[in-house]
């Protein structure tokens, strides 16, 4: 979880020449803005809608989303640490060759989400859809999955080694030889891979 203390209700408007943003909390509506080479730490982003607000350089770190609206934001490069994405919006969003730590995705609409080239590291993602979503060699380490939608998702060139599937929706997802080799799946997602891979069972 994030570390979070002392946290003051603040806009956008009030921090714009600050590079580092410390314990603040954002809620609501927000007005038009560009948020450019910032790093926001201990901060919390309630009912927010981020489609009015452009990201340029923009990290994370120790940082809260609770029902808010990411759809189609780019967190391309960037680094996303400590952080909790709850009950929120992610659809079409990047993390194209971002660094992803310790973070956790609960109750999260991922779909089209796009993680290619991105490093992820200690992260859980629980009770989401990441349906149609792509992670291409992306490298993986400690991620944790709990009632995970990934319909018609492809996992290329991105090793699973040790990565438990059971409890997660597979179908019609992509995957090559790389990224199978070692998951953890169940009885019946055997069967699903055993099509995809063009592997016939007696």
């Amino acid at each position: 979880m994030p570390k979070i203390t002392h946290v003051f209700n603040s806009s956008f408007n009030e921090n714009l020449e600050e590079e580092t943003i410390n314990n603040r909390v954002y809620e609501g509506p927000q007005e038009t803005i560009k948020l450019k080479n910032v790093t926001f730490e201990e901060c919390i982003f309630r009912d927010v809608d981020f489609n009015k607000i452009d990201f340029d350089g923009v990290d994370f770190v120790n940082v809260i989303f609770e029902n808010c609206n990411l759809s189609n934001k780019c967190f391309d490069e960037r680094l996303v640490k400590n952080v909790l994405f709850k009950n929120s919006k992610l659809i079409g969003a990047t993390f194209i060759n971002s660094f992803i730590k310790n973070v956790q995705f609960i109750g999260v609409n991922a779909k089209y989400v796009n993680m290619a080239d991105a490093k992820i590291t200690n992260t859980k993602i629980s009770n989401s859809d990441f349906s149609e979503s792509s992670f291409i060699e992306t490298k993986i380490k400690n991620l944790d999955l709990s009632e995970v939608k990934f319909t018609k998702a492809e996992f290329l060139k991105t090793p699973l080694n040790n990565i438990d599937f059971s409890t997660s929706e597979i179908t019609e997802v992509m995957f090559d030889i790389i990224s199978v080799k070692g998951m953890i799946v169940n009885q019946f997602q055997c069967t699903d891979l055993a099509s995809l891979l063009n592997i016939k069972i007696k």
